[in-house]
């Protein structure tokens, strides 16, 4: 939220740099890194290559990783304010699955992006662009074990281990977003589609929290 105090001035400028971001965001979804280009940017941005490079001297690098600064700080905050002030693991967990997916659909490019992107970063000869991106992984990662965790220890959670806990929520997380993204871009989608924010969420929550078998045959059977 820009502060009432900027001059006109610095208004502006801080409009021209969220331009370029978004921009640069949309590029990098539609084209990928590599083949994306310093000009598509500044065409879509409709700023000359020259201001670009006045506000990000580091050319399509650093704008490439401003843009996952951004997208890496939104769902931290998503995490955190899902889980504050909830009565219970679930309440917040659903929260949290309801805010990603609600977020994913209003902000489809940036799944694109991180899918696209974060796997060549992690795979990538650059120990500097691996390390990036897991060290921003580690970050959210660690937020949503320290819920899981606490979740142990107050008995709503069976004591299995914490951070491989988190790390599948969040893999089945992403891996459910790409599953609506999909069926979205093709046509005579199934009945069974989880279609909604609130559909993927139930669905979500009934796996990870209840599993997949049937408790009362399970039960029957013993």
């Amino acid at each position: 939220m820009e502060s009432p105090a900027l001059s006109r001035k610095e208004r502006e400028r801080l409009m021209r740099r969220r331009a370029m971001l978004e921009a640069a965001r949309a590029v990098f979804a539609e084209k990928g890194y590599v083949d994306a280009t310093l000009d598509e940017i500044a065409q879509r941005a409709e700023f000359g290559k020259g201001t670009l490079y006045n506000y990000f001297p580091g050319g399509k690098d650093e704008l490439f990783f401003t843009v996952f600064e951004e997208i890496f700080a939104q769902f931290r905050q998503l995490i955190e304010q899902s889980f504050a002030g909830a009565t219970s693991f679930r309440e917040g967990f659903e929260t949290f699955l309801r805010a990603s997916f609600e977020f994913f659909e209003q902000h489809r490019d940036m799944l694109l992006l991180v899918t696209r992107e974060s796997q060549r970063m992690l795979v990538s000869p650059d120990p500097e662009r691996a390390a990036f991106f897991q060290k921003h992984y580690e970050t959210y990662l660690q937020l949503l074990t320290r819920h899981v965790q606490e979740a142990i220890e107050r008995g709503e959670v069976r004591p299995l281990p914490a951070e491989a806990v988190a790390h599948t929520i969040l893999g089945n997380l992403h891996g459910l977003a790409m599953h609506r993204l999909l069926k979205e871009c093709t046509t005579g989608a199934p009945k069974q589609y989880i279609g909604t924010p609130e559909e993927a969420t139930r669905f979500l929550s009934t796996l990870l929290l209840e599993g997949l078998l049937n408790r009362t045959q399970t039960t029957e059977k013993s």
